[in-house]
């Protein structure tokens, strides 16, 4: 089988992760396979105009099937362009929350009526990551398969983090964006509540909100006790750390999560729904909906330490083979839309 993996992005993420992974299990299990991005890996432009996007999508492919990965849904006109005639799997990787819906890129029509219009495509399957988003989508009409994300592969370290010599290591992963809760998360830690106890928070990653999140951890006294690591392998503040932090304001069903659980460390996660989805039935690894109430569970978890019987029960939700779960379930996407294309 020939597969596609369309791509239509900004910049590298979390979306292109999932992207790169199911094409490395699809090789593995012995098809032609390759990731379809609108621009170079080596340098994300950030922005594309909507001439750029058409000619994207006017390329000429061809594919057995192909698998569009949707960041955010105002790319699916480009996916539908890309991907003409051919037997298409769809996966949304995050859905807006109530009415703040984009415009398509390439059609300027709302993102749902689009939503609604490929649904009538005949060669088509939606996939989307959490239960949530499926409802989502159940609203406008469309049906969904519900396949959970695994962790991808993991990097080897480029710079493990110089951690302090003691003291809880607290680690986090994702783009320096609001929707990451970066900033709550540093507000939290800066409660004077907390400045007795011994900890250091690192951060894998790099994005737009960088600048603005150095000057609020300057702000708030922490310059000494935060580290903006920068875009590097998740396992360079994973190995070696106490706890992973996920203090996201949305999300679909986040990998860092998964690849901390992977690498032996023990989360604590924001209460949202695709969290809730994947640990809200562990007690301890959620922190409160209403941040205000942060320091007082980061105070709880800092003073107690590393929780091994916590990991123990995390890590059961990846079960024995969370990739190759991941790959089955996709491919009998992939079977299910070829038959229809038959």
């Amino acid at each position: 089988m020939r597969v596609l993996h369309l791509v239509p992005s900004l910049a590298l993420g979390g979306t292109e992760a999932v992207a790169d992974l199911l094409d490395d299990l699809a090789r593995a299990h012995g098809h032609a396979s390759s990731v379809d991005l609108p621009f170079d890996r080596e340098r994300p432009p950030g922005a594309l105009s909507r001439a750029r996007w058409i000619a994207w999508a006017l390329r000429r492919r061809d594919a057995d099937v192909m698998h569009a990965h949707l960041a955010w849904p105002d790319r699916l006109g480009a996916a539908l362009l890309a991907a003409r005639d051919r037997p298409l799997v769809i996966t949304s990787h995050l859905l807006p929350d109530g009415d703040h819906w984009p415009r398509d890129r390439i059609t300027a029509l709302d993102a749902r009526l689009m939503l609604r219009l490929a649904a009538r495509r005949p060669r088509t399957v939606f996939v989307t990551l959490s239960l949530r988003d499926r409802d989502r989508l159940a609203d406008f009409g469309v049906a969904s398969t519900v396949i959970r994300n695994a962790p991808p592969f993991p990097r080897v370290a480029q710079a493990p983090c110089a951690w302090p010599a003691s003291g809880m290591r607290i680690a986090s992963v994702g783009r320096l964006h609001p929707q990451k809760g970066f900033d709550r998360m540093l507000r939290a830690l800066a409660d004077p509540s907390l400045a007795g106890l011994p900890w250091h928070w690192a951060i894998a990653g790099d994005g737009p909100q960088r600048a603005e999140l150095e000057a609020l951890r300057d702000d708030l006294g922490l310059r000494a006790r935060v580290t903006f690591a920068g875009a590097r392998p998740p396992l360079d503040v994973l190995g070696g750390a106490s706890v992973f932090v996920a203090p996201s304001r949305a999300e679909g069903m986040p990998l860092s999560p998964l690849e901390a659980l992977e690498a032996g460390v023990p989360v604590l996660l924001s209460d949202i729904a695709p969290h809730r989805e994947l640990l809200g039935g562990v007690p301890g690894s959620l922190l409160p909906a209403d941040d205000t109430r942060w320091p007082d569970a980061l105070r709880a978890r800092l003073a107690t330490g590393t929780d091994p019987a916590l990991l123990e029960v995390q890590r059961a939700v990846l079960g024995g083979d969370p990739r190759e779960r991941c790959w089955r379930e996709t491919v009998s996407c992939y079977e299910a839309v070829r038959a229809r294309w038959a």
